[in-house]
């Protein structure tokens, strides 16, 4: 990725990003490395694996990790999968998943298989530390979002850009669906903005050449929520910039980068959306934009 000085582009600096990442582990570029790389952001995690937390705890950079898993505050039952991506706090269902290619929970080398349980504690998202504050959120937990979030209202007040993994269908027991994770957000002052990495499995018997391409059935995406922009007021002038900026470097979303910035001008009497439409005109744009996820994740 190309990287973009913002700062430079804009006349003024970024104010400094607080990412929180939530089931931090993680194949391959974290999605939102260019803000880290450029100096934008820092991160905290959370990864209750404790291989994956080891491998964490290595990491340069302005990470930080707890091995905690977050939820309602009591214990749960973790299923621990044969494929760790796929463990959850909740349990994997067996007649939805072994509906589709290349998944399986029911065959003892399925990546959905359970291969151990645990009681596990867990920690509310607002009785994390007071000095932890969140500007964009990217959570993945395997149906376990929105039981977290319902669960940090208080931390979630003052988030401007959200990502988080939403299904369909529910491959887990009692799983929490888009459309309520669509009506909790919408109660917390969010809306709507993209899906990215929109993803499916070929139904069984069915076997194409290549069985992680979508061919009918909507089964997951990352949906991107952003804080109301049409109630503009609800912004600070740092979050405009925060969220102008993680819109712009993580999500292409330039139109809307352009909207915040100009609100920002308003306010302020400055001229970051003249200077960022002008340097727009300079750079190759990806368009990032219910983008098919045809291959393993």
């Amino acid at each position: 990725m190309t990287q973009t000085n913002l700062a430079a582009i804009l006349g003024s600096p970024i104010p400094m990003i607080q990412i929180m990442d939530v089931g931090a582990a993680a194949l391959g570029q974290d999605r939102y490395e260019e803000l880290v790389t450029l100096g934008y952001a820092n991160v905290i995690g959370f990864e209750p694996n404790p291989a994956e937390y080891a491998r964490l705890q290595n990491r340069e950079g302005p990470y930080r990790y707890l091995p905690v898993f977050l939820g309602n505050g009591g214990t749960a039952r973790f299923h621990l999968a044969r494929y760790p991506r796929c463990s959850s706090l909740l349990r994997p269902d067996p007649t939805v998943i072994d509906l589709f290619q290349t998944i399986d929970c029911s065959a003892a080398d399925g990546n959905f298989h359970v291969v151990g349980t645990e009681v596990v504690k867990t920690v509310r998202l607002d009785d994390i530390g007071s000095d932890i504050v969140i500007d964009y959120l990217k959570i993945d937990v395997q149906g376990y979002e929105l039981e977290i979030m319902r669960n940090g209202r208080k931390k979630l007040s003052n988030a401007v850009v959200i990502e988080t993994e939403v299904e369909f269908i529910p491959f887990y027991e009692n799983q929490p669906l888009f459309g309520d994770v669509q009506c909790f957000m919408r109660e917390q002052g969010f809306v709507l903005h993209k899906f990215i990495d929109v993803g499916s499995r070929p139904f069984r018997p069915f076997n194409p050449p290549n069985p992680f391409y979508p061919i009918s059935q909507l089964l997951f995406a990352d949906a991107i929520f952003t804080r109301d922009f049409t109630r503009l007021e609800s912004y600070s002038d740092d979050s405009l910039l925060k969220a102008a900026t993680v819109l712009d470097l993580v999500y292409g979303s330039y139109d809307i980068a352009a909207l915040l910035l100009n609100e920002y001008d308003r306010r302020r009497q400055t001229d970051l959306y003249r200077r960022y439409c002008e340097a727009l005109n300079s750079r190759q744009l990806s368009t990032r934009f219910l983008n098919v996820l045809d291959r393993p994740n």
